[in-house]
């Protein structure tokens, strides 16, 4: 991910090649990062985007499952603690290739 330092010449240099008037949207991604966790609008709908459409069906039918089984705040609460791994965890369950894809 680059820095706005870096983003600050690759706009230059486009501008300077002709894509000055283009419309553009910059992110913030670490403040809006920080300002999901914070959540101070109250927001209740997670969105995630996949990459492979056959595992956003898997994971819908995972998620079906548990909200078949438990009600929905239970099996929220049990999917996010399931997650809920520090950072090493995580590297080191990637690494491992413990994760099922």
């Amino acid at each position: 991910m680059s820095t706005i330092a870096e983003e600050l010449e690759r706009l230059k240099t486009l501008a300077a090649s002709g894509h000055g008037e283009e419309k553009i949207h910059i992110v913030y991604v670490e403040r809006e990062a920080a300002e999901r966790v914070k959540n101070e609008r109250k927001k209740t709908r997670f969105i995630m985007e996949c990459d492979d459409h056959g595992f956003y069906s898997r994971l819908n039918a995972i998620k079906d499952r548990w909200f078949a089984h438990a009600n929905k705040s239970v099996a929220l609460s049990v999917m996010a603690s399931l997650w809920d791994r520090s950072a090493d965890e995580i590297r080191q369950m990637c690494e491992g290739n413990d994760a099922k894809v």
